[in-house]
């Protein structure tokens, strides 16, 4: 579980039904609150060690996807699961293609948001029925699940879990490189397998799949 976790979002009520979930599935969890994009960059320029990021994508202060984009590109180390009232498939795969490693719709019951909450906090990828029920994302059959959700069930190596972790934290192949000190030769093939294993054709049919498997991908 994630123990430290920064929820990014001007509503209180939601704020708190988030804080009650997560006190309920992970006790002992670190939540600190953001009302603002601005509250949000002090916090993370004063200590940016969190596990997860919360982020609503209506912020007072941000339009539209720019918060989701300057987190991505500030803090890429970070995982990003955005939390919005927006449940149209073109918002939930624009956040995925912007590098968010989960979506969850503010507008699910009780039951099915405390199921998406464990599943980004436990390091799965987690992404709504309404963008995954659909031939134009992943064309080919769905994989078998692996067991435990270990992606080295799919017959990945070691190091092609690492890679999978960090592209479906929507890294780019040259931070990856950096990340994992290895030539862009060498990610870039093992990004092919990774996409090939998962019977995906980009970045974003990654994640998707990825989330149809419930692949757990925490470090």
């Amino acid at each position: 579980m994630a123990g430290r976790m920064l929820i990014i979002d001007d509503h209180p009520l939601v704020r708190d039904a988030v804080i009650a979930t997560m006190d309920a599935i992970a006790p002992g969890s670190r939540i600190d609150l953001a009302a603002s994009f601005a509250e949000a960059r002090r916090l993370l320029a004063h200590d940016d060690g969190y596990d997860l990021l919360l982020l609503d994508l209506s912020l007072p202060d941000s339009t539209g996807f720019e918060a989701l984009k300057t987190l991505r590109a500030q803090y890429p180390g970070i995982p990003v699961a955005v939390l919005s009232s927006a449940t149209d498939r073109e918002t939930i795969v624009r956040c995925i293609d912007l590098g968010a490693s989960g979506y969850i719709p503010k507008t699910y019951r009780a039951e099915a948001m405390t199921h998406a909450l464990r599943m980004v906090s436990s390091g799965h990828v987690y992404v709504p029925r309404e963008a995954i029920d659909t031939r134009r994302e992943v064309n080919e059959p769905l994989r078998a699940k692996p067991p435990g959700g270990d992606p080295r069930g799919l017959g990945l190596t070691d190091r092609q879990c690492d890679v999978l972790r960090l592209l479906v934290r929507g890294l780019p192949n040259k931070l990856i490189c950096r990340h994992l000190q290895l030539a862009e030769g060498t990610v870039k093939v093992h990004v092919s397998a990774v996409l090939r294993a998962l019977g995906a054709r980009n970045r974003t049919q990654a994640v998707i799949a990825a989330s149809r498997m419930g692949l757990r991908l925490l470090e």
